[in-house]
C-alpha cells in the first residue's frame, strides 16, 4: 500500500479554498453566515497536509493575504473582526505558555519537538491579531524557542552523561516506588499519603529525561512491575475496606433501630443506661464513609434527642404531679394544726386523705406520722400504742407491695437494733462489781433497755403488717 502524501493534489486543495475565500466577499448572504464560511475555509486549511516545498511559502502567503483583505471587507462590521482577534489573541497567549514549560522539562528532545508542533500552530493554525500585539507576542514566542534550541544544543553537547544522570535518577526514583510498596500500611490516612508520594515520584519518572537505549527496557520493565505491585497491593486494601465499611454501616443501622424500638417503651429509666451504652458503641465504630457517617449519625441523633426527649418530659410529668401531692399534703399538715383537745378530728378519714395523695415529701411523711401519734397520745394512748394505733390505720389502704416494702424496712432497722443492743450487752459484762454505780454502766443499761422497747416496737409492727 502507497502511504506516500499527494503533494500536488494538496496544492490545488489550497488553491480551491484560495478561490473560495476571494469568492465570499461577493455572495449574496448576510454578514454573519459569510463569517461562518470564512472559519470553515480555514478549518479545512489547517486540514490539508503538505505541498511541494517550492510552493509552501507562496501559498501560505497568498492565502494571508486574502485572509486580510477579507478582514479589511469585514471592517464595516467590526464585532466579527474583533471577535476573531480576540480569539487569536487568546490562542497565541495560550501556546506561549505551553511553550514556556518546555523549558523547564527535563526532557530536553521531547522539549524541542512539541516546541516544533507549537510553532507549526503559531504559523499556521493561529490568526493575526492586532498589529501592536503581535510584534510583541511574535517576540516573546521567539524568545522562548530560542532557549528551547539552547537547551538541546546543550543536552547534545553532554549527551552520554546526561543519559546516565538520568538512568541513575530514574532508578533512584523506582527505588522510592518500592519502598512505599514494602511499607506495611495500616490506616486509609496513611494510604491516602502513600498514594500522593507514588503519583508524585510516578511523575517524576514518566517526565524525566531520556536514557540510553540499553537501559530502556530493563527500567522500564521494573517501573511496569513495581507500579502494578503497587496498584494491587492498594486496591487489595481498599476491597478489604469496602467490606470493613459495609460491616460497619450494618452494625450502625441495627443501633438505630435498637434505639426507634427502645423510645416506643414507657419505662425509660429502665432503659437509659443502655441507651448512652449505644452512645458509646457507637463512637468506637470506624472507619465509614463519610457521607454514609454523616446520614446515620444524624438519624441516629435524631432517635437519641426523641427517646431523651420523653424521659425529660416524663420527669417534668413527674415534677408536676409531686408538686400536686406536695401542696396537697402541705394542706392536710395545716388541717391537722388546727386540732385540739375540744375539736373534734376524724383521723380515720384524715390518713385515707392523705394516703390517697400518694408518696411524695418524705419530710411531710414524718411530720405527718408524729402529728397523727400526738393526736393519739392526747387521747391517753401511751407512745408504743400511738405507733400501733397508726399502723392499723393505714393498714386498710396498704396494698401488698406497700406492706412488704414496710416489713422490708422494719426488718432492716430490726437487723440494726439486735447488733447494737448485742454489743451493748457485750460491754456491760467488762463492768465488775465495783463498777455497779458507774454512770458509764448506768448509761449502758439505758441504751439496752431503750434498744429492746424499740426491738418490741418493731415486733409488733410486722405482727401488725403480717395480718
Amino acid at each position: 500500500m502507497d502511504n506516500r502524501i499527494d503533494l500536488s493534489k494538496n496544492l490545488k486543495l489550497k488553491q480551491n479554498l484560495i478561490n473560495e475565500l476571494k469568492e465570499l466577499i461577493n455572495l449574496d448572504t448576510t454578514m454573519n453566515e459569510k463569517y461562518l464560511g470564512f472559519k470553515e475555509v480555514q478549518n479545512k486549511w489547517l486540514k490539508i497536509g503538505r505541498v511541494p516545498s517550492v510552493q509552501s511559502e507562496i501559498i501560505w502567503n497568498t492565502f494571508q493575504h486574502h485572509i486580510k483583505n477579507f478582514y479589511d471587507y469585514l471592517h464595516l462590521n467590526r464585532k466579527f473582526k474583533e471577535i476573531d482577534i480576540k480569539y487569536n489573541l487568546d490562542k497565541k497567549k495560550e501556546t506561549i505558555e505551553q511553550a514556556k514549560k518546555l523549558i523547564v522539562i527535563d526532557d530536553k528532545v521531547r522539549a524541542s519537538k512539541y516546541f516544533e508542533r507549537l510553532n507549526k500552530k503559531w504559523k499556521f493554525e493561529i490568526g493575526p491579531t492586532k498589529k501592536e500585539n503581535e510584534i510583541i507576542l511574535n517576540e516573546e514566542f521567539k524568545r522562548v524557542g530560542n532557549l528551547i534550541k539552547e537547551n538541546k544544543i546543550e543536552f547534545d553537547k553532554n549527551k552520554d552523561s546526561i543519559l546516565e544522570e538520568n538512568y541513575l535518577k530514574i532508578e533512584n526514583l523506582i527505588n522510592e516506588i518500592r519502598e512505599i510498596v514494602e511499607t506495611e500500611i495500616a490506616s486509609t490516612g496513611e494510604w491516602q499519603k502513600n498514594i500522593i508520594s507514588f503519583e508524585k515520584i510516578k511523575n517524576q519518572i514518566e517526565n524525566n529525561g531520556p536514557i540510553q537505549y540499553k537501559n530502556k527496557k530493563k527500567v522500564w520493565t521494573n517501573f511496569k512491575n513495581i507500579t502494578r505491585e503497587f496498584y494491587k497491593k492498594k486496591n487489595d486494601y481498599f476491597k478489604g475496606l469496602k467490606k470493613i465499611y459495609q460491616k460497619n454501616i450494618l452494625i450502625q443501622e441495627s443501633i438505630i433501630l435498637k434505639v426507634g424500638e427502645l423510645v416506643l417503651n414507657d419505662n425509660f429509666e429502665k432503659y437509659r443506661k443502655e441507651i448512652v451504652s449505644l452512645q458509646s458503641e457507637w463512637k468506637n465504630i470506624k472507619p465509614v464513609p463519610y457521607k454514609i457517617n454523616q446520614k446515620n449519625w444524624n438519624n441516629f441523633k435524631t432517635v437519641c434527642d426523641k427517646f431523651f426527649n420523653k424521659i425529660n418530659k416524663q420527669k417534668e410529668n413527674l415534677a408536676n404531679e409531686f408538686k400536686i401531692k406536695e401542696n396537697k399534703q402541705i394542706d392536710i399538715l395545716k388541717e391537722i394544726e388546727k386540732y385540739n383537745e375540744t375539736s373534734k378530728i376524724d383521723v380515720n378519714q384524715l390518713i385515707n386523705k392523705w394516703q390517697e395523695t400518694g408518696k411524695a415529701s418524705l419530710n411531710h411523711e414524718i411530720e405527718f406520722d408524729k402529728k397523727i401519734k400526738k393526736i393519739f397520745k392526747d387521747s391517753g394512748l401511751n407512745k408504743q400504742e400511738s405507733t400501733n394505733k397508726l399502723l392499723e390505720t393505714k393498714l386498710d389502704s396498704m396494698s401488698e407491695s406497700e406492706k412488704s416494702s414496710e416489713i422490708y424496712s422494719l426488718n432492716k432497722k430490726l437487723e440494726v437494733l439486735k447488733k447494737e443492743l448485742s454489743l451493748l450487752e457485750n460491754n456491760i459484762s467488762f463492768f465488775n462489781d465495783k463498777s455497779r454505780e458507774n454512770k458509764m454502766l448506768d448509761k449502758s443499761r439505758k441504751e439496752i433497755a431503750n434498744k429492746k422497747i424499740e426491738i418490741e416496737s418493731i415486733i409488733q409492727q410486722k405482727v401488725i403488717l403480717n395480718k
